[in-house]
């Protein structure tokens, strides 16, 4: 685990070079096929060298969840046992890491004619505004999530919308289940923390630019010509997309769209070390580490 751009994919092929593993993403991102550059994602030659399971794995038109993120990586983590692999899961994407090891409380499906209808709300009054009717219909939500977090703010809105309940009230009403097939497993939880904020800041600021020379727009402008695209879906709406689609449809400008970017990437990152502070049972590694797979692996080593 980590903050975005700290060097977790480096660390994951490292591994895999010492050990018989197979790594599985934690990116809700990356999950989504044709999001590349602005994802991330390695290159089709990388991952022909070091597969990864749970990549490229969906449309970009459709809707991806954490239960479904939790269903798949637990049969991934099993097939890969099975095979007498060491199942390496890699990414960001702290929810899924929470679904997977905390449990699930049992949520509506997603609505798309509501999801449609608070994303033009939002595009007509702004994610502040939205975040404030969060708060008046549900304050508890409302402190919990940042309100940069658009997508959980969408969510915690969406729930209410579509079935007049909370999503405070439906995390009291259900108890969350852990599946019993990770206890039969030895977790170790590493996490890459930053050495130097203010240089992260700085280098999170360059690989959106190096994203951007790389042709972030045209991807964009590709995966939108796709059937049943269009800037409402959920991939459209992740960090860097979201920005670069405001751009093509003209709301703001390129240097705004940069800004943008840069500001809510860093946001992102900032979210990420948020939940990790959090986070129990975690493992810490210094991104300046000379050697941190070894580190990874002596740790393991000393623990079975």
């Amino acid at each position: 685990m980590g903050p975005t751009g700290i060097g977790k994919t480096s660390l994951a092929f490292d591994l895999y070079d010492k050990l018989d593993v197979e790594i599985i993403s934690v990116d809700s991102v990356q999950i989504y096929k044709n999001l590349d550059i602005g994802s991330g994602k390695p290159s089709k030659v990388l991952l022909k060298k070091y597969p990864h399971k749970l990549i490229n794995k969906i449309e970009p038109y459709k809707s991806y969840s954490s239960a479904l993120f939790r269903e798949e990586a637990l049969s991934e983590i099993c097939t890969a046992s099975e095979q007498n692999k060491l199942p390496l899961l890699v990414g960001g994407t702290m929810l899924y890491f929470q679904s997977l090891f905390l449990g699930l409380s049992n949520m509506p499906e997603t609505d798309p004619t509501v999801r449609k209808k608070i994303t033009q709300q939002a595009k007509l009054l702004g994610w502040e505004e939205m975040h404030r009717k969060l708060a008046g219909i549900d304050p508890e939500s409302a402190r919990r999530i940042h309100p940069n977090d658009t997508q959980r703010i969408q969510r915690a809105l969406e729930v209410y919308e579509s079935s007049l309940k909370t999503l405070t009230d439906w995390h009291k009403e259900n108890k969350k289940e852990v599946n019993p097939k990770l206890s039969n497993f030895k977790i170790f939880q590493f996490a890459i923390q930053t050495e130097d904020r203010e240089l992260h800041r700085k280098n999170v600021a360059c690989r959106f630019q190096s994203m951007i020379e790389a042709g972030l727009v045209n991807e964009v402008e590709s995966i939108l010509k796709i059937k049943r695209m269009d800037t409402s879906v959920s991939s459209m709406r992740s960090v860097g997309y979201r920005q670069v689609c405001e751009f093509l449809e003209g709301n703001i400008s390129y240097d705004e769209m940069i800004f943008k970017g840069v500001t809510a990437t860093r946001q992102l990152a900032k979210r990420q070390m948020t939940w990790l502070r959090s986070w129990k049972n975690l493992i810490w590694l210094n991104e300046s580490s000379q050697d941190m797979s070894q580190e990874v692996l002596d740790k393991v080593s000393n623990e079975l």
